[in-house]
């Protein structure tokens, strides 16, 4: 892929290679934006730390303007199957900048969504994770679906869900 024209919205650190990792390993990531900013300052420590390398631009969500772009597509963390309040809260942004116009995608970090796929290496998204988390790792250890699985989904207004 010579374009990097996906952005990932991730709501904590770690949930960009949980919800994403597909597309980080394939280098299609050109920016990654956080909630919060200690997020951002938490994966950039990760990866001077790691062993695992991201070519990406980092920033976060309040200095971040969302624009409706032709060749970017947004990646958000879907507000319909997310369980955690913060990762539905920044969904709701991307529902938002999807009725706007905006070219938007939302993933999963559970197994909850019906879109949800294997991912095609597994094992290098866990030791990517243990690579750049080393101090999450109780949260995935025994979990299976951190590693195992991802999707993304695109959103048809009027309440229909196209595969993406």
């Amino acid at each position: 892929m010579s374009e990097r024209k996906f952005i990932i919205v991730a709501p904590h650190a770690d949930d960009e290679v949980i919800g994403c990792f597909t597309l980080l390993r394939a280098n299609a990531v050109d920016t990654i934006v956080f909630g919060t900013e200690g997020a951002m300052k938490e994966f950039n420590i990760a990866i001077l730390k790691a062993d695992i390398r991201f070519d990406v631009k980092c920033n976060y969500l309040d200095n971040y303007p969302f624009v409706a772009s032709i060749n970017k597509v947004f990646l958000f963390p879907d507000p319909t199957y997310e369980t955690h309040p913060e990762h539905r809260r920044i969904g709701m942004l991307g529902e938002e900048i999807l009725r706007a116009g905006g070219n938007v995608v939302f993933y999963c970090t559970n197994m909850l969504a019906p879109y949800i796929f294997e991912v095609q290496e597994p094992l290098i998204k866990r030791k990517c994770l243990d690579s750049l988390y080393p101090n999450k790792k109780s949260l995935w250890e025994y979990d299976h679906r951190y590693f195992l699985f991802e999707g993304y989904t695109k959103w048809l207004i009027g309440g229909k869900i196209c595969l993406v």
